[in-house]
Formats: C-alpha cells, structure tokens, sequence
C-alpha cells in the first residue's frame, strides 16, 4: 500500500491473541482449577467504587463515567455524586454488614484530605482500602508525561498509606483509564493487585518493569455505573444481571471442580440510594442463599489464588 512505512505491518511481539508480553496466553477453561477456602464454588468479592468528583475536572481526553455533565460550576453533579460519600457509602456498609460480606473500597486518594472520618469508617468496617488514583480527574492515558504520571500515583498512595499503611495493597486507576507504563509504576509503589483489564474472570500474573502484579477481574460491563448511570437500566436489569452472571459462574465452576469469581462492582452514590439499597440487599440475599460462597476481599482472593496458581 502506497504512503505505509515498510514496517507498518511488522509486530515483533506477534503472539497467540496478543501484542505484547505482559502475560501468557491462556485459555480458562483448560487451567488447572483453583479451590477456594471451605470449598467454596464463588469467591465474592464487593468492590466499591468511592470516588471524588472535582468539579473542575477535565473534559478531555474523556470524561470518566459518572463525571461532570454540565458546565462548571455544577452543584448539582457534584452533590449528586458526593451524596455516596456522605450517606449512600453508610447504607451499603449496613446492609453489607448485616450479612457479614466482605468489601473492598477502590479510594480516590483526594478523599482521604477532603473526608477522614470516612476513611475512619471504612477501616471499623472492615472493608479493605485499595487506591483508586487521585481523583476521577485524573485520568491515566498515553498523554500524559512520564513525570507527571508517576508524580499522580506517588502522592495517591502516599495520601492512602499514611492512613491506611500497609493494608494498601490494590490499585484500580480512575475510570479504568491507563497509559502503557501504568502498571509498571504502580508495581514500582509497591502494589500487589491491580484491576484495570477486564479480560478475564480469574486473576492471572501480569508483568512489569517493576516485578509481577496480579491481575483482578473487575468487569465493567456488569458495572452498576454502566448498567444504571450509563444505559439508564432500571435496577432491577442491573441486579438480575448479576444474578444470572452468579447462576453461570456457580454452574462452571461446579463442572470444573475449580472456583469462580462473581464481582459486584458497585457504587454508593447509585446503589446507595434510598429506592435501590433495599435491591442491593436482597440481591446480596440471592447470592448468599444458592450456598458455597466465600465472601472476600481483593487481597484475599489474590493470596489464595497465587497459593495454587500464581
């Protein structure tokens, strides 16, 4: 073709379903299986997305879901969105609390300034903090220099481990967003699990200049923002859906011997609300109610996982 450099065509890292070195092809149902504690055919693990809106936050290179819809200053974005950290997160925690599930909350890093009796609260529940970026207006992407990345994720989790020290040990950048050398700064903070690819449903080890990551199943197309904020779904779509996804996972891993992930990506300025926190509860009730379900957080389930696998 006219005009293409000779090269254009040429993939030194030319692999099986991949251009890059960052994992080996796998194909899931032919890995050998992997046994939760007690038995257990479902891990599930809660992931709650507590973030921090700016109300100034960028436009560009997109907008995180769930970002500021209208021009600044929108009071009426930004309280929609900060209702989560100020009442919806408390209800969650109740109803989550009720039924002895396990959370795990995906921190922007801000909030720990803007909101430490939150951060109090979220250790006296229990729930394990994961690092989340700075804020939902900082977005990782390949325009970003180097400096100024690696400056983001220093001061991310220097803000979660001064509270929270080394019970920090996931991370999950803003809005799924990465550059390519995201992950290789996050293992050089010293992460252990990260939850940006969402390509698989069990983890996998993931490489970087830094070492090995694990790499977390965190879907977002079973994602409450998706589901509820983005394609303006009734609650009921977004909690059956999970239901079904629970129904196929158990059904897998009772075939194969081996346990199966089910993740509730969820988020308390949606779930949290006073018409939805009831269905939250009930649908938790569902998964709880078909049995052999170990309920864990994403630390947790990276440890056993790499006892047998990693």
């Amino acid at each position: 073709m006219s005009g293409l450099p000779a090269d254009y065509f040429v993939y030194p890292r030319r692999g099986r379903g991949m251009d890059h070195d960052r994992y080996p092809f796998r194909i899931l149902p032919r890995t050998a299986p992997v046994q939760w504690p007690g038995g257990a055919r479902i891990a599930l693990w809660v992931a709650v997305h507590v973030g921090h809106f700016p109300m100034d936050m960028p436009l560009k290179p997109i907008v995180a879901p769930g970002g500021m819809e209208r021009p600044y200053p929108s009071f009426w974005d930004f309280t929609q969105r900060d209702y989560g950290n100020r009442i919806g997160i408390y209800r969650m925690m109740r109803a989550m609390a009720a039924r002895g599930v396990a959370g795990t909350a995906l921190i922007s890093a801000q909030l720990a300034q803007e909101y430490p009796a939150l951060m109090d609260d979220i250790a006296a529940a229990g729930w394990e903090p994961a690092c989340a970026g700075l804020d939902m207006g900082h977005i990782h992407h390949g325009g970003v220099a180097e400096a100024d990345e690696r400056a983001w994720v220093t001061e991310a989790t220097a803000l979660l481990r001064g509270r929270f020290g080394a019970a920090l040990r996931g991370w999950h950048s803003p809005a799924h967003s990465e550059s390519h050398r995201t992950p290789d700064l996050v293992a050089e903070a010293g992460y252990a699990w990260t939850s940006g690819w969402a390509n698989d449903d069990m983890p996998y080890a993931f490489a970087t200049d830094a070492g090995t990551l694990t790499a977390m199943p965190l879907s977002q197309d079973l994602a409450d923002q998706r589901m509820l904020h983005q394609q303006n779904m009734p609650t009921e779509a977004f909690t059956n859906a999970v239901l079904a996804a629970h129904a196929a996972l158990d059904a897998e891993a009772e075939a194969t011997g081996g346990g199966r992930i089910l993740t509730l990506s969820v988020t308390p300025w949606l779930m949290g609300q006073p018409h939805r926190i009831r269905a939250f509860g009930q649908m938790l009730d569902a998964i709880l109610a078909r049995g052999s379900v170990w309920s864990a957080s994403g630390s947790e389930i990276t440890a056993a996982w790499k006892a047998q696998a990693g």
